[in-house]
């Protein structure tokens, strides 16, 4: 069986639920409702991460319950990874750190966006997801 959790992005669901507990999160970014992408590197690293926990929460679940995290940065060798890191940490509480992957991609899906998080989740016990279309 497969849950799916609506996105505002047309033709995707947020998150994913898979019996068996994965939660699957699509690719959240800085790119906020009026089109807006923070010039800041931090401020667009912050925005991703905020819009992964909202994505979480919609489906029940908290950034402790990640289990892995892909990051996927355009002109990687230009940013920094303590950067990166010290973001992540601000998110993502130390014990409780997935495992991880960071990309250097040429391009992604809009120009402006330099970030783009995606994500697999456990849910957690007892998990429903209220609102959602099987």
């Amino acid at each position: 069986m497969v849950t799916r959790l609506p996105s505002a992005v047309p033709g995707i669901s947020d998150v994913v639920h898979v019996a068996g507990g994965l939660l699957l999160v699509s690719g959240q970014t800085a790119l906020s409702d009026d089109a807006d992408v923070p010039e800041d590197f931090d401020a667009e690293l912050d925005r991703a991460f905020a819009a992964l926990v909202t994505a979480l929460a919609g489906a029940g679940a908290l950034p402790a319950d990640l289990a892995r995290v892909t990051i996927y940065v355009r002109d990687l060798p230009n940013r920094s990874l303590e950067t990166i890191r010290a973001v992540r940490d601000r998110w993502i509480a130390p014990g409780s750190r997935p495992a991880s992957a960071l990309i250097g991609v040429a391009a992604l899906f809009d120009p402006r966006v330099r970030v783009e998080i995606d994500a697999i989740a456990v849910a957690p016990a007892g998990y429903a997801p209220a609102g959602s279309a099987a």
